[in-house]
Parts: structure tokens; sequence; C-alpha cells
């Protein structure tokens, strides 16, 4: 039974990254290539981990790790491009990109640090939950900055309501599942929840935007023809 759900959700998460990307390629991976190169990286990292599964424990554990070491960075490389193209609209002073990138390399050395003496699995789920509550913080910014814009990015705040709810999701399971033993199952449940609940809300706001643009070459062309 336990095994069946499991790839349900594999199927379920696949189907959503899969309908993002979908979304993405029609015009969007131009206006968020960070975002189309995050959800081609998670749909790629979810291939691997399911092929991993028949490998011995020791080798799936590295395969997952290093996944998550990659999505982590790409979540940071996300949010910090949502910024950059909210500040264009916003009123309020941004912090500059390469503070945030500074404070997101500082947040990794630290909590390394702190949680190096840990077992390893304990020690890199961690440092997760520690660079998920970052990235969340960027994400609140994010927020602050669309909400006081002249014009409000529908897109881009529902882009930001997405990355919230993987991002929130993913901190409380993880919380949830060190918690006790008796409360990983519904960690479990709660990660991948939000998870796909987020991966639907991307798909809504990249499907109902327009991103295509004519070229100007053509578009000059086109006036210039003759009648």
């Amino acid at each position: 039974m336990q095994q069946a759900l499991q790839y349900s959700a594999w199927a379920i998460g696949l189907w959503l990254n899969l309908m993002v990307i979908s979304a993405l390629v029609r015009g969007a991976y131009r206006e968020f290539p960070f975002l189309f190169a995050y959800s081609v990286a998670l749909f790629l990292s979810t291939v691997v981990e399911i092929g991993a599964k028949a490998l011995p424990g020791a080798v799936r554990d590295g395969y997952y790790w290093t996944d998550e070491v990659i999505l982590n960075i790409l979540v940071f490389c996300v949010v910090i491009s949502l910024i950059d193209r909210a500040a264009q609209a916003s009123s309020k002073k941004t912090i500059e990109r390469r503070w945030l990138i500074l404070s997101a390399v500082l947040l990794f050395a630290i909590s390394f640090a702190i949680h190096h003496s840990s077992h390893f699995n304990r020690q890199m789920n961690l440092i997760s939950r520690d660079l998920n509550i970052c990235a969340v913080i960027l994400d609140l910014i994010l927020w602050s900055l669309l909400v006081t814009a002249r014009r409000p990015d529908r897109c881009l705040l529902l882009l930001s309501g997405g990355l919230g709810l993987l991002l929130t999701g993913a901190i409380m399971g993880e919380q949830l599942r060190h918690q006790s033993h008796s409360l990983y199952p519904a960690g479990t449940l709660l990660e991948v929840a939000t998870g796909f609940l987020g991966m639907f809300v991307w798909w809504r706001a990249l499907r109902g935007a327009r991103f295509a643009r004519v070229p100007q070459e053509r578009k000059g062309a086109r006036l210039s023809a003759p009648p």
C-alpha cells in the first residue's frame, strides 16, 4: 500500500511538473529562465530518484542529496531573479542582488558549521531546512515588493505564492518528521500536498499569462508590406 502511494505521488508530481514545463516552453521561459531550469531539474531529479530506488541505501542517499543541493541552489536563483523583476515596478528600495547571494552563501556556511557533527542524513536535512527558511524570507521580501508596486504583476504574485507553498510545506513537513516517528507520515503528506498545490499555482500563473512577442524585424516587415 505504501509503495503504491509513493508511485502515485511520483506520477502526479511528474504530471504537474510537465504541465509547468509545457507552459514555460510556450514563451515564458524567456522571462523566467531560472524557473525553467528549476522545473527541468526537478523533473530530472524525480526520475533519477525513481530509478535509484532499487539501489543500495548509501548510493540512493548520495543521489538524493546531490539532487537536493542542486534544487536548493536553483530555488535561490529563482527567488532572487523574481525579486529583481519585481523591484523594477516597486516604489521600495530593495536589497542589491550581490548582498542576497552573499547572505545565502553565508547562511549555508553557518548552517554547515552548526550541524557538522550530526549524522550525515540528519545534517543534510537540517541544512536543507535552514536554506528553505532563508528562501521563504526572500519570498516574503518579494511579496513586499509586489504589493507596493504601482501595477501589481498577477503572474509574479502567483509564482511567489506557489513558491511560498513549496518552501513552507517542505519546512513544516521536515519539522514534523523530525519531531516524532509517529508524525512522519503526516509530515510527508503535508510536504507532498503543498508541493502539488504550489506546482498547480505555477501552472495556472504561466498558462494565464502571455509572454510570446513578435520580433521587431517581422513587425517592421509586416507594416511595410504592400496592401
